[in-house]
């Protein structure tokens, strides 16, 4: 605290002809002793050190500590403007979207079965059939993903129109494709 109070005080103390100083701090003492304009409890007894309760107190505050002026490279104080350029980020609106639905239970990464009723099932293994009929995969992969996606079979000769994927499902396909890959390639390893 001392030296760093003592290089500070070289490049702040008046002079004339010099009216700004520019501090170049590259090891981040401010971050350990705080800014020079804190105040300081200075102790003169070799047991104690001095303090800085404003840089004690700022560091302690949440949000509160030094950071960089993403404007200016200064540096400011967190929760307030920047003293160089004056700049203040604000927080964008903490908007959480809500929308109605029905909760499930989740085991090892999927669904429980008796979260999805009978029609969304059946919607489900009308679009996997689709998509498997599109790619040319063997007649039971839609049973299978159906399998994987609901944790039990279709039920047996069930009859399902062909349905144009949604977005979900397509999604949903992609990631156990993607899932497999690398399951296969850490096999391989």
């Amino acid at each position: 605290m001392g030296l760093y109070r003592q290089m500070i005080g070289r490049v702040l103390r008046p002079a004339p002809g010099k009216a700004t100083a520019i501090v170049l701090d590259h090891s981040g003492a401010v971050f350990r002793h705080g800014l020079p304009e804190d105040r300081v409890n200075w102790a003169l007894d070799p047991d104690d050190r001095a303090s800085s309760p404003d840089h004690t107190a700022r560091s302690r505050k949440v949000g509160g500590g030094l950071i960089e002026c993403s404007q200016c490279t200064a540096l400011r104080v967190g929760g307030q403007p920047c003293m160089h350029c004056g700049f203040m980020p604000q927080r964008p609106a903490q908007y959480v979207p809500i929308s109605d639905g029905e909760l499930s239970l989740v085991k090892n990464g999927r669904s429980q079965a008796s979260a999805f009723d009978k029609y969304e099932r059946d919607r489900w293994l009308g679009m996997l059939t689709t998509i498997g009929r599109e790619r040319g995969y063997k007649p039971g992969w839609a049973a299978a993903k159906f399998k994987d996606k609901f944790g039990s079979w279709p039920p047996y000769g069930a009859s399902v129109m062909p349905l144009t994927p949604s977005a979900e499902v397509l999604a949903w396909v992609r990631s156990s494709a993607i899932a497999y890959a690398k399951a296969m390639e850490r096999a391989a390893r």
